[in-house]
């Protein structure tokens, strides 16, 4: 923080203000004194007092030597140079500071890489459990990757402020030629955060699919790299190099990838249609399996609440009572296709991981 605070002088020097007025005045005469410059303004002398002064402390005008009450106007290059030298040497000042920061910080690296690090790596994990710290790891991963960034991220719709956060880093790595896939599931479509953020990366390059199934949550960077979260945490993640894990979370993602459809950011009533149609198949492939609500509101990216109301609506739909004579009743009006039918051909989702 700077110790001085920068003025704001915007409304002083908006045109049609007094202020603005007043130096335009000033401008065209060699000096001006307040009662002359209300006069021929046609402003009360106290306006004008109040703007001669604002203009005296932003260095737009100065007292003319030998004439008390007179000023004379000073060009905005000179106001500024005298106005903003003081902050131009704390800035000086402070861009020093950060940058031996910086360096006492950047010579512990040899340090952590030849101890921490490598106990880290030979294990082939690293489990972190603040959020910030995280967040700092993918930022890093981001700068260093080169080749690709592949995310999966279940659960719909997504916090703006992190979506915020996400563009701006996904955009400097796309910037630099990288190849970036997301996959989301189809819930997120009806999110306007979600779907501006979409619109944006998939401007610079990238790729984007949902699918109506549930996933594991990861970000793998150059096929190297797997950040995935934790079960007991979702604060924290666990941070991947053993080889044979992160492939293993990489052919996960390629399924996935394989069955799932492009988001489009602005779509229409059909692909609406289509989307509500995949999410209630596998709804109710679900519920005729047996699970609970819960489960199947994580499978398919939607809230409790949401998921109960619409197995009710289900339920009414096929004059079910209960939900085993729901189960029963969708297998008898073949509301699903059968097992091995193409239409459930890539849609049985993290099940079959």
């Amino acid at each position: 923080m700077f110790n001085r605070e920068i003025a704001d002088i915007s409304g002083v020097l908006q045109e049609g203000s007094i202020g603005h007025r007043v130096y335009a005045y000033a401008i065209r005469r060699s000096w001006i004194d307040g009662a002359t410059c209300a006069n021929d303004l046609e402003l009360t002398p106290n306006l004008v007092a109040d703007a001669i002064l604002d203009l005296v402390s932003l260095r737009l005008l100065l007292p003319a030597q030998g004439s008390a009450g007179h000023y004379v106007a000073v060009s905005p290059q000179s106001a500024s140079l005298q106005l903003l030298a003081p902050y131009d040497e704390e800035l000086r000042a402070r861009q020093h500071e950060v940058e031996q920061v910086r360096q006492h910080l950047q010579s512990l690296v040899p340090l952590y890489q030849a101890n921490g690090a490598d106990e880290r790596s030979e294990a082939g994990y690293e489990r972190v459990e603040d959020l910030d710290a995280v967040r700092g790891i993918l930022g890093r991963l981001a700068q260093e990757c080169q080749q690709e960034v592949i995310t999966s991220q279940p659960g719909g719709a997504r916090n703006a402020t992190i979506l915020e956060e996400a563009a701006r880093r996904d955009s400097e790595v796309l910037g630099r030629g990288v190849r970036m896939r997301t996959l989301y599931q189809h819930t997120a479509r009806f999110d306007q955060p979600t779907r501006t953020y979409v619109e944006q990366i998939t401007g610079n390059g990238a790729e984007v699919r949902t699918t109506g199934n549930g996933f594991m949550r990861a970000i793998i960077y150059d096929r190297r790299t797997a950040v995935i979260s934790l079960p007991d945490n979702p604060k924290g993640a666990v941070l991947i190099r053993d080889p044979d894990i992160t492939h293993f979370i990489v052919q996960a993602f390629e399924w996935a990838w394989m069955t799932a459809e492009p988001f489009k950011p602005r779509f229409d009533r059909e692909e609406i249609r289509s989307i509500s149609d995949s999410l209630t198949q596998t709804l109710l492939r679900m519920l005729v399996s047996g699970h609970d609500d819960k489960s199947i509101a994580r499978q398919l990216g939607i809230s409790p609440r949401t998921c109960q109301r619409r197995i009710s609506e289900l339920m009414q739909d096929i004059d079910a009572r209960t939900r085993l004579q729901a189960g029963y009743l969708v297998r008898q009006l073949a509301l699903i296709p059968p097992p091995g039918d193409p239409g459930l051909a890539g849609k049985t989702g993290s099940d079959a991981v």
